[in-house]
């Protein structure tokens, strides 16, 4: 066979598996992957696919926006005959225009998911499982914590990639000032949120809660209380004393919040902080990236504190999922699996929103937190991985469960959150309306 024949051949032919067996087999893996690659070709995918892909992911930040370019770009040269097409739709936005796409078939094939997202697309019959997929990358390679919280009735929805631990940022220069220390309770941090508090020129924290994408302060005022969504058995368990006491402690940080924050998004919030308005915000290690070289010193963090036999802050991370009606769901996966080999993602890690920490274990590695861009925030990224280690993904405080699904498209975790401070309703008054509305839902 003619050498141009013999490479037409092998393009039209040969898959990764096939690759992956002749290797074994002959001990030609390296140079057949090579020859592909000289081809233009992607050992990840075969070279093999044709069409298109198409994905929808909410963040607009530019970090993102031009990383997301480069992973099109790299995706495409290495499979010339697939066009990538992608659309930036908006937290909040993306699900509802998911399931009205479900119901008239206009999906993308790639949906970056979140929160209870994670699995309750899955569950809603939205999107396909994927544990082929995660089996392909390696599931020792995942933080367990991550599939943990995402596995439910057999399946995965979802294929972690990057994610953002939650904890308490703070101004390092007002607590030397004062004399304050990291609060390692509850009582400690309304303490030191009390002495920074000064308005109008510095407010002692900030809520926000403008959609159900920022309503992990409720959420993490549940979980560090023990005061939980859904027991462990699935059944709605609010009628608790937690429930009363971790929405007494959200109501009362209400109190040295600046006004009009809880109709702002997180990003809005943080840069309040940035800009000195506020001595407290929980968010991200992602936030870590609004810092500058002239004014880091000045920013510190703490892990939230956690009641006796609770679990810790809220982990939210992305997860790329397939609709269920979507047109090319083979390429789809081929995209996934590129983009999380290791070198590729890699890549993809030191260009992306600083503070983006990868859900996979074997990428901290010595060349991801010392590049130049993550290496001045490794402080941040620690505090992350602590604050991760006894964390809850989405409302599932014991797993995931059915009715987080129905919780979340609800929309009453964002209801309870501004009836308690917005419009002012005590905790229990919160609690006998969300009870019926919840039970209405489910």
């Amino acid at each position: 066979m003619a050498t141009r024949d013999l490479e037409d051949y092998l393009r039209a032919t040969l898959t990764r598996r096939t690759l992956l067996e002749l290797g074994v087999a002959t001990g030609a893996g390296a140079s057949l992957a090579a020859f592909l690659a000289a081809c233009g070709q992607s050992t990840a995918t075969g070279g093999s696919l044709s069409g298109s892909v198409s994905i929808w992911s909410p963040d607009t930040r530019p970090d993102a926006v031009s990383s997301e370019k480069w992973l099109d770009d790299a995706f495409h040269k290495a499979n010339a005959g697939v066009d990538v097409k992608s659309l930036v739709v908006p937290y909040g936005d993306d699900n509802v225009k998911l399931k009205a796409g479900n119901a008239t078939g206009l999906v993308p094939d790639i949906i970056w998911a979140y929160g209870d997202f994670l699995y309750s697309y899955g569950t809603e019959g939205l999107t396909r499982p994927v544990e082929d997929i995660i089996s392909a990358v390696g599931p020792q390679r995942f933080s367990k914590g991550a599939l943990d919280g995402i596995h439910i009735n057999g399946h995965y929805y979802s294929v972690p990639f990057v994610g953002f631990p939650f904890f308490i940022y703070y101004r390092k220069d007002i607590y030397a000032a004062k004399g304050l220390k990291p609060a390692t309770t509850h009582d400690e941090l309304l303490a030191n949120i009390k002495a920074c508090h000064n308005p109008p020129s510095i407010y002692g924290y900030v809520l926000t809660n403008q959609d159900i994408a920022d309503t992990w302060n409720l959420k993490t005022a549940m979980w560090t209380h023990g005061a939980y969504y859904f027991d462990q058995g699935g059944n709605l368990a609010l009628d608790r004393p937690e429930t009363i006491e971790a929405w007494t402690w959200y109501k009362e940080l209400g109190k040295y919040s600046p006004p009009g924050s809880m109709a702002q998004s997180d990003l809005q919030t943080r840069q309040l902080f940035v800009d000195g308005k506020v001595a407290h915000a929980f968010t991200t290690t992602s936030m870590s990236a609004n810092f500058k070289a002239d004014n880091i010193g000045k920013f510190g963090g703490e892990v939230y504190p956690i009641k006796s036999g609770a679990k810790g802050a809220s982990l939210d991370f992305y997860g790329l999922e397939i609709p269920t009606k979507a047109k090319s769901p083979q390429n789809a996966a081929a995209f996934i699996k590129f983009l999380l080999d290791k070198s590729n993602f890699q890549e993809y890690l030191a260009r992306t929103v600083v503070g983006w920490v990868p859900m996979l274990t074997d990428m901290y590695t010595d060349a991801y937190l010392n590049n130049p861009r993550i290496a001045p925030v490794k402080e941040f990224i620690d505090i992350g991985g602590k604050a991760a280690a006894n964390s809850v993904v989405g409302t599932g405080y014991f797993g995931p469960v059915k009715g987080a699904a129905a919780l979340t498209a609800s929309n009453v975790e964002k209801q309870i959150g501004d009836r308690l401070v917005v419009q002012n309703q005590s905790p229990r008054q919160v609690l006998d309306w969300a009870i019926p509305v919840i039970k209405a839902a489910l």
